[in-house]
């Protein structure tokens, strides 16, 4: 049951269905600033030339990329972040932003009653949300059981497989593919040696707001 549970809580935050304010003079004197704001010199703040994610207006626009990169720098902080709409969870609760439609990694926003449920309709579509940035920490523990819990569904699955009825090639081969789908926590495990961190963190926002832009 436990297991089952670790697999939901992961599986929330990885694509599948489930603040303090930043000055633009504190950004520019910040090595890890938006790349907008990166090389504008020491007037930058005074220029009418600056990107207004460089004003002092408290948000940033940000893409999706920007923040899954550098989400403990921006950890409880509000932002704005535009992007592609790639999924809108069958429950509503939450959407999955991308840079744009040929991006594969996505940034989780979560709905709320501020924003109400999510319209499937917001698919396809690029939108800007305006929210805190939080995290997800997923802990050596719950990988390990995760993994456990995927190696014993798997054999399960495979012997099921193997011993089905007789069926055409094509029909094999779709239920090996369904057989043997697992998730891969490689990138999390390298990522937690190479930090020194027993947990990875899964950065998303908490929408306040959003609107489809044009």
């Amino acid at each position: 049951m436990k297991g089952k549970f670790l697999m939901i809580v992961l599986s929330a935050f990885l694509f599948s269905c489930g603040g303090s304010e930043k000055k633009g003079n504190e950004a520019t004197s910040s090595d890890e600033v938006p790349s907008c704001c990166k090389n504008k010199g020491n007037d930058a703040a005074s220029s009418d030339n600056v990107p207004e994610c460089c004003k002092n207006k408290g948000l940033e626009m940000l893409f999706p990329s920007e923040v899954a990169a550098k989400g403990d720098f921006y950890l409880g902080k509000e932002v704005a972040v535009r992007g592609y709409v790639k999924k809108v969870c069958c429950s509503g609760n939450k959407c999955f932003l991308a840079d744009d439609d040929e991006a594969e990694k996505t940034l989780t926003m979560m709905a709320n009653e501020e924003t109400g449920k999510y319209n499937k309709e917001l698919k396809g579509k690029s939108v800007k949300f305006v929210g805190e940035v939080k995290e997800n920490r997923i802990t050596k523990e719950m990988i390990a059981e995760s993994e456990a819990k995927q190696a014993e569904e798997a054999a399960k699955s495979n012997h099921n497989c193997d011993n089905g009825q007789a069926e055409k090639k094509e029909e094999k081969e779709h239920d090996h593919k369904h057989c043997s789908k697992n998730k891969d926590f490689s990138e999390m495990k390298k990522w937690m040696e190479e930090n020194e961190k027993d947990y990875y963190p899964v950065y998303y926002v908490d929408v306040k707001k959003y609107e489809v832009m044009e």
